[in-house]
């Protein structure tokens, strides 16, 4: 693999080592006079929240952050990935195999309709 995708690979793999993980938002629910922290996240289409005690709440506030950092670098990771896949296929086989958002959106024709009779 290339250099910037090993500079990517290692940033996740330190900040893997670095804790905990977890997917979800943290936020402040205050019910009467006693804040109240929850995780909220969503399993199989529907929200599910989960109560973290005020003492924990820093450390899970840490868990998704860290989340958000891993995610970021997972679709970078991808997209360098991506990048390298069709500079080998196009260097391999001495065509395009796909063609660049520039092209995409200058490129792109409606789709003519068929008008077709019916009998009554």
């Amino acid at each position: 693999m290339s250099a910037p995708y090993r500079e990517v690979s290692s940033k996740l793999k330190r900040l893997l080592s670095e804790g905990g993980i977890i997917e979800g938002s943290l936020y402040r629910a205050d019910r009467g006079n006693t804040p109240r922290h929850q995780l909220s996240d969503r399993a199989t289409g529907k929200f599910r929240n989960i109560y973290v005690p005020m003492d924990f709440a820093p450390t899970v506030a840490d868990w998704t952050a860290r989340w958000a950092q891993v995610k970021r670098l997972m679709k970078e990771m991808s997209e360098l990935a991506r990048k390298e896949l069709v500079e080998a296929i196009t260097e391999r086989t001495g065509r395009r195999t796909c063609i660049p958002k520039s092209e995409q959106a200058a490129g792109r024709r409606k789709r003519q309709t068929v008008k077709t009779r019916t009998r009554s």
